[in-house]
């Protein structure tokens, strides 16, 4: 074997408002339209809404969407796209851990508005979900901070120092809350919308706090090379 992939980061990304997603993991694109709804109703409630990682004209509310009725189904599909996925893969036992949506807010980003580089302190798992844009109203960028080497860095597709997403409606991204993210300015003349959230895990006792992931394969990140030098699947 050549190559051992060392500490990866995980994100997990699911669309809510594709076809395939029974009523217990997605909804409609009319629900996204009614959070969108809220979310002006919320603006214009209070119009300067809060400053943190927010720039230029974006807005942003407090915490507490959470909290509020408008946002419990998109809260309750976020609490199931841990459960799927985001668990089983740390190997942990849902019956011993309970998730807990910390805080959550609501973003919109017009023209030039852009979220600075930042972390999320005192948590898990954070993450976002995209209500309404259409892909090109500014990427979310996740920041690699870790130094890789010393020396003369070769720029190439393996050693990218950021990695990109576009914002579509209905996609969900899961990011451990120590990742640097940031957002690119908004280009266009259209409105993006978006809930950022945080989670943690409480646990009923010590045990929940080990995973264990059945059928674990120690090498599933190690691998041979072709002459390309790309890995051999």
């Amino acid at each position: 074997m050549a190559v051992r992939l060392l500490f990866p980061s995980y994100i997990f990304h699911r669309n809510f408002t594709q076809k395939n997603l029974d009523d217990s993991r997605g909804f409609s694109d009319e629900y996204c339209i009614m959070l969108r709804d809220e979310m002006d109703a919320m603006r214009r409630r209070d119009p300067i809404g809060r400053q943190l990682s927010n720039q230029y004209t974006g807005w942003q509310s407090n915490d507490g969407c959470e909290r509020n009725p408008t946002f419990q189904k998109c809260m309750n599909k976020i609490e199931q796209f841990f459960i799927d996925e985001v668990i089983p893969f740390h190997g942990l036992n849902p019956s011993l851990c309970k998730l807990d949506i910390n805080n959550s807010w609501a973003n919109i980003n017009d023209n030039g508005a852009w979220n600075a580089p930042h972390l999320h302190n005192g948590c898990w798992y954070s993450g976002v979900f995209y209500v309404h844009s259409d892909g090109d109203e500014g990427r979310i960028s996740m920041i690699d901070t870790h130094q890789k080497v010393a020396g003369d860095f070769p720029n190439s597709q393996r050693t990218p120092t950021a990695s990109y997403f576009e914002p579509i409606t209905g996609e969900c991204i899961l990011f451990p809350s120590g990742l640097m993210h940031m957002v690119e300015p908004n280009p266009t003349n259209k409105e993006r919308y978006s809930i950022s959230f945080n989670c943690s895990l409480g646990y009923l006792d010590d045990n929940g706090r080990n995973g264990d992931v059945v059928g674990y394969d120690p090498a599933e990140f190690l691998f041979d090379l072709d002459v390309n030098g790309n890995p051999i699947r």
